[in-house]
């Protein structure tokens, strides 16, 4: 599977996951995945980085080859 591109957008990533990803367990005031869908992933990946609530896991969750679409 191709790593993500910094200009794609989380829905883009989405395309190329399983839908069981959006049943991870978000941290207690993290936006949903509705909220962040039009954010890019240099914006996740930044966000990450300034430890904002949640953003760790998205960024987490959106590299993680296990939920690559088979």
């Amino acid at each position: 599977m191709p790593t993500n591109n910094d200009n794609e957008t989380v829905a883009d990533i989405l395309k190329r996951k399983v839908g069981k990803i959006k049943q991870a367990r978000l941290d207690p005031g993290s936006p949903s995945w509705d909220d962040i869908r039009s954010e890019t992933w240099a914006s996740i990946k930044r966000k990450a980085r300034h430890r904002k609530t949640g953003y760790q896991t998205f960024r987490k969750l959106l590299s993680d080859p296990r939920f690559d679409k088979p």
